[in-house]
C-alpha cells in the first residue's frame, strides 16, 4: 500500500511563537498562511529598522504622519507595491488600496495578491494608523 505525503510549498515559523504540543516545536505556518505572514511582516517593518538589511522595509510609518490626502493614499500603495516586488516574490500583486478613514485618523490598507502556486487570490487587510 502505498501513502500519499502531502507536499507544503512554503514554510514559515509562526510570529506567535506557539508551541506545539505534540512535538516542542514552535508552530508552523504553511503555504498562503505562510506567505499572508511574510507580507503583513513587510508591511510593519520600517527602513532600517533590520539588522544587516537596511533596505528591507517600506516608509509607511512615516508616510502616515503626513496630512490625510488621496496623494498620501496613492504614496502609501506605491510604497507597498514597490515593497512587495522587490522582497515577497511569493506574492503577484493583483491589487493595492489604501482608503483613508479620516474619523480614526487611519489608513486601511488592502492588499490583493495570488500566492505562486495557488490559484485564488488572498486579501490581507491591515490597518495603518500612527501611535504617536
Amino acid at each position: 500500500m502505498e501513502t500519499l505525503k502531502v507536499s507544503r510549498l512554503y514554510k514559515d515559523f509562526d510570529m506567535s511563537f506557539g508551541v506545539n504540543a505534540v512535538t516542542g516545536d514552535v508552530n508552523k505556518k504553511l503555504d498562503v498562511n505562510a506567505v499572508k505572514q511574510s507580507v503583513r511582516n513587510l508591511l510593519l517593518t520600517n527602513l532600517f529598522e533590520r539588522p544587516f538589511q537596511p533596505l528591507l522595509g517600506s516608509s509607511l510609518r512615516g508616510l502616515l504622519f503626513e496630512p490625510m490626502t488621496m496623494v498620501t493614499a496613492l504614496s502609501i500603495e506605491k510604497s507597498v507595491s514597490n515593497l512587495l516586488k522587490a522582497y515577497e516574490p511569493r506574492a503577484e500583486l493583483i491589487n493595492i488600496k489604501a482608503n483613508p478613514q479620516y474619523d480614526k485618523n487611519s489608513y486601511e490598507l488592502s492588499v490583493t495578491f495570488k500566492v505562486v502556486g495557488f490559484n485564488s487570490p488572498e486579501i490581507l487587510t491591515q490597518t495603518l494608523q500612527r501611535l504617536r
